[in-house]
């Protein structure tokens, strides 16, 4: 009986995710629902390699799948853009990522309003939110400016400092939201700062700066290091909406770091 040449390299992914270590024709043989040859695993095994799907690391061993394969493995495995989570309890996330080796950052949603726009004495602005405040050094114009922007939201307000370069508002504003950031295995990062071209992806996930550049989704090479990949996502924490950065190896096991977490 045939077996489909798909269903065969995702079970080869699954297996591997779980042992991590490469896959001989046996050992998938005794995973499979139908029986199939070792021969015809093998059969396989060649297409798949002459397809770059899998890889041989050794001549005499067993296949491990491809970076090629894993993106495609994970963009399908995974619905990113509407991934969404409550996340309970972090210690269960804290385990997941020793587990999984994967690093997560969490930054909590920052929704207060912009109430009032105080002249110190021609000296400084301050920008007063619904329970926080922003202090700057007076500029006539943009003392027009700013106070047009009175009622929106803390977000949307760095968001316009950003597209106006208003450098200084954005920076303290970015502070604030600073203030209400988690992460947890930050030894899995190590990968960036060894590497020269990544060291800024390293300070800018952990300033949380990497939420302002990027959207929800997945992101694999170039903005990661090749074999790596990222997720920013939505998720809710103790009651409150949230974004979530996650950055690890493409060989780690997202489906069951995922689970654990939402447990």
């Amino acid at each position: 009986m045939a077996y489909p040449k798909d269903l065969l390299l995702e079970k080869v992914i699954e297996v591997y995710l779980k042992q991590k270590e490469p896959i001989g024709s046996e050992t998938l043989k005794s995973t499979l629902q139908i029986k199939v040859s070792s021969a015809t695993i093998r059969n396989y095994f060649k297409t798949l390699m002459d397809e770059g799907i899998l890889i041989q690391p050794h001549i005499s061993g067993g296949r491990i799948p491809t970076y090629f394969a894993m993106k495609n493995y994970w963009r399908a495995k995974l619905d990113f853009q509407n991934l969404s989570f409550d996340i309970k309890n972090l210690e269960i996330l804290k385990q997941a990522c020793l587990k999984h080796q994967i690093f997560v950052l969490i930054r909590k949603k920052n929704t207060q309003r912009f109430k009032k726009l105080i002249n110190y004495e021609n000296q400084f602005l301050i920008l007063l939110f619904e329970s926080q405040e922003v202090i700057i050094p007076y500029q006539q114009n943009f003392e027009r400016f700013l106070s047009e922007l009175i009622g929106l939201e803390i977000e949307e307000v760095k968001n316009i400092a950003y597209q106006v370069m208003a450098n200084e508002l954005f920076e303290k504003i970015n502070t604030l939201q600073n203030q209400k950031i988690i992460y947890f295995g930050l030894e899995n990062l190590d990968f960036l700062i060894k590497n020269p071209t990544y060291q800024h992806l390293f300070f800018e996930s952990l300033e949380g700066k990497i939420f302002d550049k990027l959207s929800n989704g997945v992101y694999f090479e170039p903005l990661m290091p090749e074999g790596f990949m990222g997720v920013i996502q939505n998720i809710t924490h103790q009651d409150s909406k949230a974004k979530m950065l996650c950055i690890g190896s493409l060989m780690c096991d997202y489906q069951s770091f995922y689970n654990q977490i939402a447990a």
